[in-house]
């Protein structure tokens, strides 16, 4: 289990890369890559804790 959801948050981490560098949005450039960043590094966090655990 531990492992799923650790492959699942490597996915959207790659998914997050992605959606940071080609998506056309609404948000200006740069409040959207603040956000961006700012769930990636929630998933650094989740991953390392799942990786503690």
């Amino acid at each position: 289990m531990d492992n799923k959801i650790l492959e699942n948050l490597e996915k959207l981490k790659k998914m997050l890369v992605l959606l940071s560098e080609e998506r056309k949005v609404v948000l200006s450039h740069h409040k959207t890559f603040e956000h961006v960043e700012k769930m990636r590094s929630i998933v650094d966090e989740s991953i390392e804790m799942v990786n503690k655990s």
